[in-house]
């Protein structure tokens, strides 16, 4: 229930982070001025919009990377994976029904003399 929550929050973080960074404005006008970066300078003045998107983005930034380390903890109840203290090959040895595969002989290969290729020579004339 809880991991659900956290990718919940940390999916919703990563949606506004994306459009938080598509909002701000950069020195070419790019996406920022296409989806209405011009308007947000408008409303908050020249350089008040751009100190928003930057304190916005540092805190989405701070909670993106909080939450990645928070989940990677956090125990995910849909794993399927066994963590035994035991090593694989200890686990194994009693185990007879595993089969080992028929050794395999093999033979060396031959030496093939690969036919030289002769180059034309070039004619000293220029022709």
């Amino acid at each position: 229930m809880l991991y659900g929550v956290a990718i919940f929050i940390f999916v919703l973080v990563c949606i506004m982070l994306m459009a938080i960074i598509l909002l701000q404005s950069s020195k070419t006008g790019g996406m920022g001025t296409a989806m209405g970066g011009q308007a947000i300078n408008t409303a908050f003045g020249g350089y008040g919009a751009d100190k928003l998107l930057v304190k916005i983005t540092s805190g989405l930034a701070v909670a993106f990377m909080s939450l990645a380390i928070i989940i990677g903890m956090m125990d995910n109840p849909s794993s399927r994976i066994e963590f035994s203290k035991d090593s694989t090959l200890s686990r194994n040895k009693g185990n007879s029904a595993v089969e080992t595969a028929p050794a395999v002989d093999l033979l060396p290969i031959e030496e093939q003399v690969s036919p030289v290729l002769s180059v034309p020579a070039e004619s000293k004339d220029g022709e």
